[in-house]
């Protein structure tokens, strides 16, 4: 019987040191339901959302003409960064303004898989903007 016991003991021990190794950990990627790219308000600049390390980014994917003319802002420039996920939002990153280049802070929630919110603030959260970013429409 002590030799079940030790055994049940021993297996029991090594399921819980295995379970981080199935998914548990910093590696799960329950954050990663942002990734790929989420139209603008304006309907005609995107970003594209992108994971690197256990962070994310985003860049400038595609600019309307009024965005390039009026505001000078380019395709592929960095917009975000720095964001990391607590199992709810993404925050304590980084939004970069196209146009000036100044930091602000950002934090991302999912509404839902097509709905995206981004709160930009400098200084203080209740003081800022929303931003409402959807997923384009898969054409096929």
């Amino acid at each position: 019987m002590t030799l079940l016991n030790n055994t049940t003991v021993r297996t029991t021990l090594l399921v819980f040191l295995l379970l981080p190794a199935a998914g548990w950990t910093s590696t799960d990627r329950t954050g990663d339901q942002i990734l790929g790219k989420w139209l603008f308000p304006a309907k005609g600049s995107s970003v594209e959302i992108y994971r690197n390390g256990d962070q994310y980014s985003a860049r400038i994917a595609d600019v309307a003409t009024r965005g390039v003319q009026e505001f000078g802002i380019t395709k592929d420039k960095l917009l975000m960064k720095d964001l990391t996920f607590d199992g709810k939002t993404w925050s304590g990153g980084t939004l970069i303004h196209p146009r000036n280049g100044m930091n602000f802070d950002v934090e991302l929630h999912l509404r839902d898989s097509k709905t995206l919110e981004a709160r930009v603030s400098k200084g203080f959260r209740f003081i800022g903007k929303e931003f409402v970013l959807t997923r384009p429409e898969i054409t096929q």
